[in-house]
């Protein structure tokens, strides 16, 4: 019996290649890894930092160069951090709640001292529900340090200030490094800390974005000065998280009731680990710096940024039209596209 001529069709039918759509033929191996590290460079242009270490790991990594390990570190960090705020802070390790306060921006604040044999660090919480159409002026007042010291609080008894918020260097569209210098009190001498801010985008993926925080020394990086000399320069790691906020936060039943109580919230997350270079954190300075510092400098952080989205904050307004088309435009599409994929939200407009 003769083969059925469909069945030899079926046979002769060969598996599709890769193929160079200027000369159709297969694309050589090297135009393919040549491809994925555009896309990988791609990515990490617009802080996608998940994807991009995805796109690097399909390539072997004898070709990957330093940059691209770093890219993949700070891919790392981020997961890291996302993983930490994502879960309840009483599964990571024991904290000392600070209670919830009440009102408009009800926070939870939380803190643990993590002493060694050389030194004291203090890690902090903070978790805050706020409005979705709130989150594109937090974003905002959080990007504009140059407007830092126009509303970050400064205290006399003790003494508490911050003496210089300069920005070093734009790194990214929505990425900087800082230095930063605090007074303290007597006999302490000032803190200065060099600190590198990068934010990430999962909103594709996870539907949340956040800010790595973390310091950097002299050396990392060429636009970092060498140490002040009447300053003592500290450590500090941690960063933000934006992400929906889950109905059975305990925060939620502390929000002022205004009709819309049931809209969905954003869960504003923020985790540092703080090494001041003291052996010993004195009793009434940690008080201060939990009780007074840390919770008010966060509250007038989320007023400011009420003040932005309701236009009363024109220095905040000026530096947002002026960087519209470079920055902002992307941020409002970004957030608009986090609250349709978590919250199914309408457009929403600095």
């Amino acid at each position: 019996m003769s083969p059925n001529p469909k069945d030899e069709d079926k046979e002769s039918v060969e598996e599709p290649v890769d193929v160079n759509p200027t000369t159709l033929e297969p694309a050589a191996p090297e135009e393919e890894e040549e491809c994925l590290f555009t896309k990988a460079e791609m990515l990490y242009s617009q802080d996608k930092l998940s994807e991009m270490k995805q796109v690097l790991n399909s390539i072997e990594p004898d070709l990957l160069e330093s940059k691209h390990q770093q890219w993949i570190d700070r891919a790392n960090e981020a997961d890291t951090l996302s993983k930490d705020l994502l879960s309840q802070a009483e599964d990571r390790g024991n904290w000392i709640d600070n209670g919830i306060s009440k009102g408009k921006f009800p926070t939870r604040i939380l803190y643990r001292l993590e002493e060694g044999e050389t030194k004291t660090e203090l890690r902090a919480r903070c978790e805050t529900p706020i409005k979705k159409e709130l989150l594109e002026s937090f974003l905002s007042v959080l990007n504009e340090t140059e407007l830092y010291e126009t509303w970050l609080p400064s205290f006399r008894v003790p003494r508490f200030q911050v003496a210089e918020c300069r920005k070093l260097k734009q790194v990214s569209r929505v990425s900087q490094i800082l230095l930063v210098r605090l007074d303290l009190p007597w006999p302490m001498s000032s803190r200065e800390l060099v600190l590198s801010a990068a934010a990430f985008d999962e909103i594709d993926t996870e539907g949340h974005i956040g800010i790595k925080l973390k310091t950097i020394d002299t050396g990392d990086d060429e636009c970092v000065p060498e140490v002040t000399p009447d300053a003592t320069r500290v450590d500090i790691d941690g960063g933000f998280l934006f992400t929906t906020c889950p109905k059975d936060h305990p925060t939620l039943p502390f929000l002022d009731k205004n009709g819309d109580e049931d809209d969905e919230m954003v869960l504003v997350t923020f985790s540092a680990c703080l090494d001041p270079k003291m052996k010993m954190i004195p009793q009434s300075f940690l008080n201060f710096m939990v009780k007074v510092a840390l919770g008010q400098c966060w509250k007038i952080l989320l007023q400011i940024a009420q003040d932005v989205n309701d236009g009363k904050r024109p220095d905040h307004a000026n530096a947002i039209e002026r960087k519209k088309e470079e920055l902002y435009d992307y941020i409002n599409s970004r957030v608009t596209q986090m609250l349709n994929a978590i919250l199914g939200a309408t457009q929403v407009v600095v």
